[in-house]
């Protein structure tokens, strides 16, 4: 018997062994309904019976809401950020997970940041082969949520790749904005950085500015009563992607402000144009 005995699921009563059985603070919990939780949501041992047990009923709520929402505004790649402006509800999600899953709906109310973050995976290559360099694109957000405040949502499909070298987000940062050019050519064979992957990596870098903006606008009238200007929907950048030229909004007079986060130059609006944190 011992720790090999099989437990009893505090939620739906079925039983359970050592590798789908999951310990809670007073309980047990299943396979079946920890898939049923949020999925930014960290369950830990530490968890109680009772507060498990809201979660699940706040899912099953959250199910019910979505059978009425109705997006307005949507961006992204793969994974997508949907807003309903009209519910002032807005959820992560692929289009399919948004017909058949249950993402969680959150208000726009309650947002307080969203800002773009790159994670790198670094793959070694034997000694006929160089380092492989891979990247995954994440929106980083904060909410005001009773189960979830802090996750991160990765958007993108197939990693961006390359041999050799980073590829630096601060250097992709300033094509962006205009302030530089791809290299190309002998060029880019110096950098270590081809210009395939850094067209990748910049769509993507694109993809996740549009979603931020997109967000923080549909959010700012929720916040702060402004009106607000409904977008058509938004498409993902494509492999034709056009650099935008970028401006930076020009203060009002006597009203000069700066971002808590970045340090950016802001006037007005409820988040910060540059990393999308919100302006207090």
């Amino acid at each position: 018997m011992g720790i090999f005995s099989k437990k009893d699921c505090s939620f739906c009563g079925a039983q359970s062994g050592l590798l789908s059985n999951r310990k809670l603070a007073d309980g047990n919990i299943c396979k079946d309904c920890r898939a049923q939780l949020s999925p930014f949501y960290d369950l830990t041992n530490k968890d109680t019976v009772a507060n498990v047990a809201a979660q699940l009923e706040y899912r099953q709520r959250n199910l019910t809401e979505l059978d009425r929402f109705q997006p307005s505004v949507a961006a992204g790649d793969r994974g997508k950020v949907f807003i309903d402006m009209n519910s002032g509800k807005f959820t992560f999600a692929t289009e399919r997970e948004l017909r058949e899953g249950n993402p969680d709906l959150f208000d726009l109310r309650g947002l307080r940041s969203c800002t773009f973050y790159a994670k790198e995976t670094i793959f070694k290559g034997d000694e006929d082969e160089s380092d492989r360099f891979d990247y995954d694109f994440y929106l980083k957000v904060s909410v005001d949520h009773p189960f979830v405040r802090n996750f991160s949502y990765r958007y993108n499909g197939q990693s961006v790749s390359n041999r050799r070298n980073r590829i630096k987000e601060s250097e992709i940062r300033k094509i962006y904005l205009g302030q530089k050019e791809i290299k190309s050519g002998f060029s880019a064979f110096l950098s270590g950085v081809d210009k395939r992957a850094t067209e990748a990596y910049l769509n993507a870098y694109a993809i996740g500015q549009d979603m931020i903006e997109a967000l923080t606008g549909a959010a700012a009238p929720f916040q702060s009563g402004q009106a607000y200007s409904q977008p058509a929907y938004r498409q993902p950048a494509g492999p034709e992607y056009q650099q935008p030229v970028y401006q930076q909004p020009a203060p009002a007079a006597g009203e000069v402000n700066f971002c808590p986060s970045c340090g950016t130059r802001v006037s007005g609006g409820a988040f910060c144009p540059q990393c999308g944190a919100r302006l207090d």
